[in-house]
């Protein structure tokens, strides 16, 4: 049977006894002036209670959904006349006199309810897209209530092995597709247990899905792609070569969290450079330096169709001390990837929860933690004496290895200023700025943000084994001076000129050659330029009396071979120093990002172009003359890798890849927000008063904030909600940048920033200072 769509109502009505996929439950339909009076016996046939929905003609159209706009009423009791007149006044009124009633039975005994897409909403990629939760209410995931709702993505032509809930759900959308000929709809649907206390599906709503004026990437993934990527998956995992422990995962944030620097989405460049200088050989060459195994010659990131992944059982093996037996560090490496399995919220806070990389004041304990998992006495013995040994070689107030590498930093100031001034072509300068910034930037401070992350995991012990307290400890990072104090003081006493001579190489995006440096596009960034308010100096933490003693002995108890005041400047530099690094060495990457535009606009290729140029395809001219103009070999490279672009924005991955299936059907209830468009947006934060041109602020994806969208707001940014929320779909058909669900630890933080970074593309979020 075909069906046309109408109005909600009359979908509904049009569906009841139609679908056998999943139930439609019984509807009383009114006019928007028909006296329910009249019908009140079909009303109370429904059930004791009964939900009262608006159908408005302008709703869940094909060109406009107008989700949440208008008025639904649950739980309204049909034996109360007074609350039935008043809730069907009510829904009327929502409607400006123009749609229908739609009344039906309150479904109860709910426990499983949510939203389901037929294709991705952003580009209609060929995916399942279910965002359900458990809390037995049928709007949470609608009006973005629940922080702690699930997704799931299934790949359109995927199989399932067995019976379950995707399953169900995907072949009632399946069918409601034949129904309607028409594959891009929106449904919401229940789990409940019908009058039989059995399971059952019950669809409570069907509307096309609004696609005008949308890049369709539906034929971008096809089965063919997704079964190569999975093999290749298996493949990698049965790579043992110099790397231990029994399984692989993949990951998007573990160990340099390319998710967070590079986006989930990069174009080829900024990939390809962030492969180039940090995890092709860097990382492995500054981990061996540091005292961990040496996995020299091992890739740490992967790129599955443009989307990169860290090789976590690799990074397990990276922070196993090269002193500890095989066997040992074997056991190690597969408990922690066991733990991950186990754990997998955990992914992006590895080196906290999961590995031992350093000794602390809290290490004794968690060591202790290890008998549960059947390690011995003289096992963790072995692992503290080799963590100790690590940590003191790091921590020296003479010899750390942190210290020789800040000297490496200031070698690397020298060799920009000579390069800079060097007489040769862009090819050769793009070459050795690459080259020194590996040896000389990206090697030493991947040695110091090492040191830097000691000296937090020192911090943060001290303050659990109540050595310092919590204020101590805000008083302490609050007293160092890193780059982006600077950064905020010399705002207030520099002027435009003198700002941007000091910090214009930097760029939002550090490796997108399409991120704008400050000194190219400073209103951007900072608005006019205005005299702020410098920051307040802290003059660090206030002892009390015995303290520093209680911390000495604290030291000399655990094996930490320094004293308490040289412990404080250890992280004191530690910490300053890993910003300033980071802050020379964006720029020389920030310059050769340049120059590749440079040799870019020299061939007469834009910007957005080169963006999808493979760095090697550039550096191999330093050393290679072909007899191909090199604009003709770019060129032919780029739209390679345009095409394949396509399929990196149109494929679905979960945060963390544990097998090749995992890549057709997978979950997550990770906080992981939704970025709405795939635009990049710079504006200030607001939260009330003048919203026009700003980045809103608000608690929930709730329709209630629909008046948002009459503001002239730039951008959205919500602590709660999902993707299938009514402000995730509002804000997709009117194509305004949003960030839905970022969760409370980092909605608190974006509420502090003057200014927020939006990459939706990238899925990135960045304070702007």
């Amino acid at each position: 049977m075909k069906l046309n769509f109408e109005t909600k109502a009359k979908n509904l009505v049009n569906l009841y006894g139609v679908l056998k996929t999943s139930r439609v439950l019984p509807s009383v339909v009114l006019g928007i002036s028909e006296d329910w009076k009249s019908r009140v016996e079909e009303i109370k046939a429904l059930g004791e209670s009964v939900i009262i929905r608006s159908s408005s003609n302008s709703e869940d159209t094909q060109n406009c959904s107008n989700a949440g706009v208008f008025l639904s009423l649950a739980h309204i009791s049909t034996s109360d006349f007074s609350q039935l007149s008043s809730a069907i006044s009510e829904v009327a009124d929502s409607m400006n006199g123009d749609g229908e009633i739609l009344i039906q039975p309150m479904l109860s005994n709910i426990f499983s309810c949510g939203v389901a897409f037929s294709v991705d909403k952003e580009n209609l990629s060929p995916y399942f897209c279910v965002e359900y939760d458990q809390s037995g209410s049928t709007s949470s995931i609608t009006a973005g209530e629940n922080a702690e709702s699930t997704t799931s993505f299934v790949f359109r032509d995927y199989e399932f092995k067995e019976k379950n809930h995707l399953s169900q759900i995907t072949e009632m959308i399946k069918e409601l597709e034949g129904i309607y000929d028409y594959p891009f709809l929106d449904v919401e649907f229940a789990f409940a247990l019908n009058e039989n206390k059995e399971e059952e599906l019950f669809c409570l709503q069907v509307r096309p899905l609004v696609v005008a004026n949308k890049t369709s990437l539906f034929n971008q993934i096809t089965q063919a792609d997704l079964n190569r990527l999975s093999k290749r998956i298996n493949m990698l995992s049965k790579i043992t070569h110099g790397v231990l422990g029994e399984r692989k995962i993949f990951g998007v944030m573990p160990d340099w969290n390319p998710a967070e620097i590079i986006g989930l989405r990069p174009k080829r460049l900024a990939l390809s450079l962030y492969k180039e200088i940090v995890t092709d050989n860097i990382w492995a060459y500054q981990r061996r330096n540091y005292g961990y195994r040496d996995l020299r010659s091992h890739q740490l990131m992967h790129s599955f169709f443009g989307i990169p992944y860290i090789d976590v059982q690799l990074s397990f093996n990276s922070f196993v001390p090269a002193s500890i037996d095989e066997t040992l560090a074997t056991r190690l490496v597969d408990h922690y990837l066991v733990l991950l399995a186990q754990s997998p919220f955990l992914h992006d806070k590895v080196e906290f929860e999961i590995v031992f990389s350093c000794f602390d004041f809290s290490s004794e304990k968690r060591l202790g933690g290890l008998v549960e998992y059947g390690f011995s006495t003289q096992e963790i013995t072995s692992l503290k004496n080799a963590l100790l040994e690590l940590t003191n070689t790091i921590i020296s107030s003479t010899s750390g290895l942190y210290l020789e590498d800040m000297k490496k930093i200031e070698i690397l100031q020298k060799r920009y200023s000579g390069l800079i001034d060097a007489d040769m072509s862009r090819f050769d300068l793009l070459y050795w700025l690459i080259e020194d910034c590996k040896r000389f930037g990206t090697l030493p401070f991947a040695g110091i943000a090492r040191a830097a992350f000691v000296a937090m995991q020192i911090l943060n012990s001290m303050v659990a084994e109540e050595l310092i307290s919590p204020e101590q400890k805000k008083q302490f990072l609050e007293s160092l001076n890193t780059i982006s104090k600077q950064l905020s003081c010399d705002r207030a006493k520099l002027s435009k000129q003198e700002f941007l001579e000091k910090y214009g190489h930097l760029r939002a995006g550090t490796y997108d050659i399409l991120s704008p440096r400050y000194d190219e596009d400073f209103e951007r960034y900072f608005g006019d330029f205005e005299a702020e308010s410098a920051s307040v100096e802290s003059s660090g933490i206030e002892f009390e009396e015995g303290q520093i003693e209680k911390i000495n002995q604290a030291l000399s108890k655990n094996g930490l071979q320094i004293d308490a005041e040289e412990l404080f400047v250890f992280m004191k530099v530690a910490i300053e120093g890993r910003e300033s690094a980071k802050f020379e060495f964006t720029k020389m990457l920030s310059k050769a990002i340049s120059i590749i535009g440079e040799i870019g606009k020299y061939y007469d290729i834009p910007l957005e172009k080169m963006a999808h140029l493979d760095i090697k395809e550039i550096l191999c001219l330093h050393s290679t003359l072909y007899k191909e103009n090199p604009r003709k070999r770019f060129l032919h490279q780029i739209a390679c890798n345009e095409r394949d672009y396509l399929a990196t924005c149109a494929i679905k991955l979960p945060p963390l890849i544990f097998e090749g299936d995992d890549v057709f059907c997978f979950s997550t209830s990770v906080v992981r927000p939704n970025f709405i468009t795939f635009e990049t947006i710079v504006g200030d934060v607001a939260f009330d008063g003048d919203l026009q041109g700003k980045i809103v602020l608000v608690d929930a994806a709730d329709p209630g904030y629909d008046y948002l969208f009459t503001k002239g707001i730039a951008g959205l940014v919500t602590c709660y909600g999902g993707a299938n929320s009514h402000m995730a779909i509002r804000c997709s058909e009117l194509g305004l940048p949003a960030v839905i669900g970022v969760g409370e630890e980092k909605f608190a933080i974006y509420k502090k920033a003057k200014r927020l970074h939006i990459d939706c593309l990238n899925q990135k979020i960045l304070p702007v200072i």
